[in-house]
């Protein structure tokens, strides 16, 4: 198991470096976030695993939304959700982040538990996992690097519209910052 979470990590990352598909790209990161679950699940941290998926998921539920929402299928297709309004463009850049891993974010905690607990004895298994969370944290800071340089058609910060989706994305965004010390302890 702890072999197949190590290359389920690196499959995850190598193979999501050059797509363009939205879901595509988010499909092989959750390869790599199942090589971090079953890593724990190896070293017989069943609730760590299972605490694991619950961030994976609270993370990665909005973003789906939001893609589903503005009809997002292509990483050009991401400046659709500037056009709209800059408190979205902010949130799903943020949660885009917290779901690559980036410190100090709710998405690396997880990461960091499982790298505190198996540090000390599946050192060649852990180098697997952190390479492909580089890797996906690569695509993902390309993704958000791309929506902020890309748009000059950024308009100004006004009320959205209540509807279930956008109380969402914001909740999960602001929730992704302030998580993390929760989460540790």
């Amino acid at each position: 198991i702890t072999l197949m979470a190590g290359i389920n990590a690196l499959v995850g990352g190598i193979m999501g470096m050059n797509q363009s598909q939205v879901r595509t790209i988010m499909a092989y990161s959750a390869i790599g976030h199942i090589g971090w679950m079953l890593s724990l699940l190896a070293v017989y941290k069943p609730y760590v695993s299972i605490t694991y998926f619950l961030v994976y998921s609270i993370l990665i539920t909005p973003l789906f939304l939001t893609f589903m929402h503005f009809n997002i299928y292509t990483v050009k297709h991401m400046n659709k959700i500037s056009s709209k309004n800059l408190g979205y463009h902010l949130a799903v850049i943020i949660m885009l982040l917290s779901l690559g891993g980036l410190p100090p974010l709710t998405g690396f905690m997880p990461k960091l538990m499982t790298i505190m607990i198996m540090s000390e004895a599946m050192q060649p298994i852990m180098f697997m996992l952190i390479a492909g969370s580089v890797m996906n944290l690569f695509f993902y800071l390309n993704i958000a690097i791309n929506m902020l340089f890309s748009t000059s058609t950024l308009k100004p910060l006004k009320p959205m519209k209540d509807n279930i989706v956008s109380a969402i994305i914001l909740a999960t965004a602001t929730l992704s910052l302030g998580l993390s010390p929760l989460i540790m302890s």
